[in-house]
């Protein structure tokens, strides 16, 4: 038997109206469907916006993809080979796979400005033609304020430290460093002068990081030559490739990646983009309620013409298939629907927000200058309303990254969601028996 008609009764089935309530179920569901699969795609585009401007600052500015120790053998102790760093360096660099290695060090301190309170700080030591050296480096970090000049006796500091402690470029700023080599008595202080403000964007560092130039530390810091060497790679998803090239070069070498160094806010953030399609994906477990429902409802409507499609031969498992393309279509049409609407949605995510601070001004203007009107005082409207005020939120504007295997995997849970829920419902088809529904008919 011909199949085709399947697919001719299923779409009529769709476009005709039910008894009494017309196209709503139908509509409704589509709704749904596109409700669920548009807010799914946004949220997710916003939160992979968020999570991977985080990750690029943490790997590029702070953690790099590996971290190298290194330690040789000196008068039978083992010390790190500090002097070695820079052949340590350009030996790891030749490396397949290897985009830079730099020689640092690091170190923590307190910083003193024009404030009293001083604020505590990391102080990383870098040669002085870092941003030559290492373009991802240079490219996350914006100076903002004087330049980029690591010379000794030079600092330059991340923008919301420098006015946490109230100072500008030309300043003295002093640090007291908690492991250098300290005078007997007191800790002892290191001044600088701040020749440039950065601006990465991401608040840890811009709020409590400091640059220094190798050597420029005079002794108090403890970070005149290289403890480290930071390695960046051209796929850091190749990290324990590499890091085993390493100790085959470098057999005194400990390699540490960036899956182990930042292990905890990566999870962190991978719990929260899992509960959060978790709790949006429920959207599609009521949609597929409704939908169940709904074809429940029309095979009991429909039971005169299964009758009739039975006494003429139609087996009960296309008769079936008729109301599980039927529920194939309605998560087709949602789908397309909410992914045209979440694209959308997710490249004008920033214009979307404009719009809604402006009506919601717009009529809180209105609604101050009515009150000022009736009660004849007068009163100019003050203040304006900001989704994302820069006085709670440390960001211009909010990022959106579209993954294309999560948008394909959203709309086909979304198609899915509304077949199974057909499949289900369509069940009740094979129990409909011709003779009994035409004797009464």
């Amino acid at each position: 038997m011909r199949r085709s008609w399947i697919f001719f009764v299923s779409a009529r089935h769709f476009r005709t109206k039910r008894r009494e309530k017309g196209h709503t179920a139908g509509i409704l569901s589509v709704l749904g469907i596109a409700a669920g699969v548009m807010t799914l795609i946004a949220v997710l585009a916003v939160m992979n916006g968020f999570q991977f401007g985080t990750i690029e600052d943490i790997l590029e500015i702070g953690s790099y993809h590996l971290q190298v120790d290194f330690e040789s053998e000196s008068d039978g102790a083992s010390e790190t080979a500090a002097i070695e760093s820079d052949d340590v360096s350009a030996l790891v660099s030749d490396l397949p796979g290897v985009r830079v290695a730099v020689p640092y060090a690091e170190t923590y301190g307190l910083a003193y400005g024009y404030f009293p309170d001083p604020l505590a700080i990391v102080v990383r030591a870098v040669p002085r033609d870092i941003l030559d050296r290492d373009r991802t480096l240079a490219a996350n970090l914006e100076i903002v304020s004087g330049r980029w000049s690591l010379e000794p006796g030079s600092i330059v500091f991340g923008q919301e430290l420098a006015r946490r402690l109230g100072v500008r470029v030309g300043d003295t700023v002093e640090i007291v460093g908690f492991s250098g080599s300290f005078a007997p008595g007191a800790p002892t202080t290191t001044s600088f002068e701040l020749t440039g403000v950065f601006k990465s964007g991401f608040l840890e560092y811009d709020a409590g990081w400091a640059f220094l130039g190798l050597g420029g530390g005079s002794g108090a810091l403890d970070v005149d030559s290289a403890s480290r060497v930071g390695v960046k790679l051209d796929d850091r998803f190749r990290d324990r490739l590499v890091a085993r090239r390493i100790t085959d070069a470098l057999p005194g070498a400990r390699v540490e990646s960036w899956r182990e160094y930042n292990r905890a806010i990566f999870g962190a953030l991978r719990l929260e983009k899992t509960m959060m399609m978790l709790l949006i994906g429920l959207i599609f477990v009521v949609v597929a309620v409704n939908i169940y429902q709904s074809l429940r409802r029309s095979v009991v409507e429909r039971t005169e013409e299964i009758g009739v499609l039975k006494a003429i031969g139609a087996p009960p498992l296309p008769l079936q298939l008729v109301f599980v393309l039927e529920g194939l279509w309605i998560g087709l049409a949602g789908g397309v629907v909410g992914l045209g609407l979440g694209l959308l949605v997710s490249l004008n995510i920033n214009e979307l927000f404009g719009a809604a601070e402006i009506i919601v001004n717009a009529v809180a203007y209105a609604g101050q200058w009515v009150v000022g009107l009736v009660s004849g005082t007068g009163a100019a409207p003050t203040g304006a309303f900001s989704i994302f005020s820069p006085a709670y939120f440390y960001l211009d504007e909010v990022p959106a990254v579209i993954v294309p295997a999560e948008v394909v995997a959203i709309v086909i849970f979304a198609v899915l969601s509304a077949t199974v829920a057909a499949l289900v419902a369509s069940r009740r088809v094979s129990s409909i028996a011709p003779a009994a529904v035409l004797r009464y008919e």
